[in-house]
C-alpha cells in the first residue's frame, strides 16, 4: 500500500511490517523477557562484585555462600534477591560488638553496600545496552 502525496509517493510497507513485528513481539512477551534478563544480569554482576570484597576467613564459607535468587514479578515490578545464608553475614557487612563485655567493635566490611552503589552508578550503561538489543529485536533486526 502506498501513499501518493503532492510531492511524491511513499511506500509504507516496511513501516507496516515493522509495526506488525513489534505487535507480535509484544504479544509474545518480549518485554517481560527483556526485564527478566536485564534484572538477572544486574544481579549476577552485583554478585561478582560482592564476592571478592567478602573476607575469605578460615573456611571461605561466607564468600561461597552468596546467591542470586529467581527473578519474580510483583505487579509491575521485577524483583531478585541477592543473599547470603550464613548467620554471621550481616555482622561482617555492618560491623559488630566484640569482647567479653561487648565494648569492642569490629568495623563492617560493607561488601554488599559498596558493590550495590557501584552497580547503581553503572546501571544506565547496562540498561542502554539491553534497550538497544531490545529495539533491534522489536524492529526485526
Amino acid at each position: 500500500m502506498g501513499l501518493i502525496l503532492k510531492w511524491g509517493e511513499f511506500d509504507f510497507s516496511a513501516l507496516e511490517r515493522m509495526t506488525n513485528h513489534m505487535r507480535t513481539s509484544m504479544e509474545n512477551g518480549i518485554i517481560e523477557k527483556f526485564m527478566h534478563d536485564f534484572i538477572l544480569e544486574v544481579a549476577f554482576r552485583a554478585e561478582r562484585k560482592i564476592k571478592p570484597r567478602t573476607p575469605l576467613g578460615e573456611t571461605g564459607e561466607l564468600r561461597r555462600s552468596w546467591m542470586v535468587g529467581k527473578v519474580e514479578r510483583h505487579g509491575n515490578d521485577f524483583v531478585v534477591e541477592i543473599y547470603n545464608n550464613t548467620e554471621y553475614a550481616i555482622f561482617v557487612e555492618y560491623g559488630h560488638r566484640t569482647g567479653k563485655d561487648l565494648t569492642g567493635w569490629v568495623d563492617g566490611r560493607f561488601m554488599m553496600t559498596i558493590s550495590m552503589k557501584e552497580i547503581e552508578r553503572e546501571l544506565q550503561t547496562y540498561y542502554d545496552k539491553h534497550v538497544t538489543r531490545l529495539l533491534d529485536d522489536l524492529m526485526g533486526g
